[in-house]
């Protein structure tokens, strides 16, 4: 079976991402193109350059706090610079023609609030501009021009996939629960996750089969103690439900 997959945002919750995609592995389902917000962005970066789930997650798990929460010397609190430098290292990608399967980069104009599927340029200045949640991190420029983290345009970028031949699976990891919330960064975060479960809902209805990994609903955006628990959700949830995903794939 080939399919083509699009993988939301969602912060450190993306190591679901990486659960499901083992499963697909063990599955021996090819992935034929990839798309991403954020930090799904990524994860797609890695998988169309070849990537396997386990060294992708050896990737995640090398990242440290203090490289994702670097202080920025521009507007916004924290700078994805060193970020920007270890996944250019890891990667080695410069071009999109050099990837294994066509990629598309979801990421935000800051001017005017479009959203753009990049297919061509810089992959990997693409990823960080599609992870630059603003105001949390800083906004990246690309040719004098601005750009901000996909999700705030389309947090599961299915669109540009469409006009491929093979089904779309998409993977969302951001499902909203209730509760009170219990400060400032509790009240940051869910209105955050309200803001990209609005623009997913259409997504999910344009692909042909989707899930949601809601084993991360109550897992924090950036708690790097939950990644291997999201991981363990994204392949316990698609391995229970892709009988029925299956039917709908092929």
């Amino acid at each position: 079976m080939k399919i083509a997959v699009s993988f939301s945002g969602g912060g450190l919750r993306a190591a679901a991402h990486i659960g499901v995609l083992k499963f697909l592995e063990e599955q021996e389902v090819e992935i034929s193109a990839v798309s991403g917000s954020s930090a799904g962005a990524m994860v797609a970066l890695m998988v169309a350059c070849g990537f396997g789930s386990d060294e992708i997650y050896d990737f995640l798990k090398e990242i440290e706090k203090k490289e994702l929460f670097k202080l920025s010397s521009e507007p916004g609190l924290f700078s994805l610079k060193t970020l920007e430098k270890k996944l250019r290292s890891f990667t080695g990608a410069v071009y999109y023609e050099e990837m294994k399967i066509p990629l598309y980069t979801c990421m935000t104009d800051l001017n005017s609030g479009e959203s753009l599927y990049l297919n061509s340029g810089d992959p990997v200045a693409n990823t960080i501009a599609s992870s630059s949640l603003t105001p949390i991190f800083e906004a990246k420029e690309l040719g004098g021009r601005y750009y901000v983290d996909g999700g705030f345009s389309d947090n599961l970028p299915v669109k540009p996939l469409k006009t491929l031949s093979e089904k779309v699976l998409a993977v969302d990891v951001n499902p909203l629960i209730g509760g009170k919330p219990k400060g400032f960064k509790s009240l940051l975060i869910r209105s955050i996750l309200i803001m990209l479960h609005a623009n997913v809902r259409p997504s999910l209805r344009l692909a042909d089969a989707s899930v949601t990994v809601r084993g991360v609903s109550r897992m924090h955006l950036f708690n790097f103690k939950e990644i291997d628990a999201a991981y363990e959700a994204g392949y316990r949830e698609l391995e229970a439900q892709w009988s029925d995903l299956k039917q709908k794939l092929v």
